[in-house]
């Protein structure tokens, strides 16, 4: 089975590092991988409440960090062949996978099950982004476990 294009949520957590480099694995060799990474609405919204720093310039330096980081993991690619496409969106995370895996017809999602937010009392609660993108999805998932640090 050949995978022809392939979606990477990407945290910058090791485990969604291991994910890009597992994506390569399964993808054809003339496929296309997309790293996604997703801006977490909520979590800008209450940096703006607490008086952290306003929204808008949150949510800027938050993008342009995310972008010069995607970039420079996209600079990595193994082969001359695949194309690494980067993309920025704001967001609830599950629901941007999921949004974008849709409308831009992936044919997979390769992701790590345990990110940057691990035993926080709001993942036991609500569980992890990648439950919910893999109770939700329409497409086959590979979850990478995130592995050690």
């Amino acid at each position: 089975m050949q995978i022809k294009d392939i979606l990477v949520p990407v945290d910058f957590s090791p485990g969604s590092l291991r994910a890009i480099e597992f994506a390569f694995s399964l993808i054809d060799p003339e496929g296309e991988i997309c790293l996604l990474h997703v801006i977490d609405s909520d979590f800008v919204a209450k940096l703006g409440e607490e008086g952290f720093i306003e929204t808008e310039a949150a949510l800027e330096k938050l993008r342009q960090n995310a972008e010069d980081r995607l970039t420079e993991i996209s600079k990595r690619n193994p082969s001359e062949t695949i194309q690494v496409d980067t993309m920025v969106v704001v967001g609830k995370p599950f629901a941007e996978i999921l949004r974008v895996a849709n409308d831009l017809f992936f044919e997979m999602i390769v992701l790590s099950i345990r990110g940057r937010h691990q035993g926080t009392i709001e993942g036991l609660l609500f569980g992890s982004t990648a439950e919910k993108v893999l109770r939700a999805a329409h497409i086959p998932i590979v979850c990478v476990p995130g592995g050690r640090g």
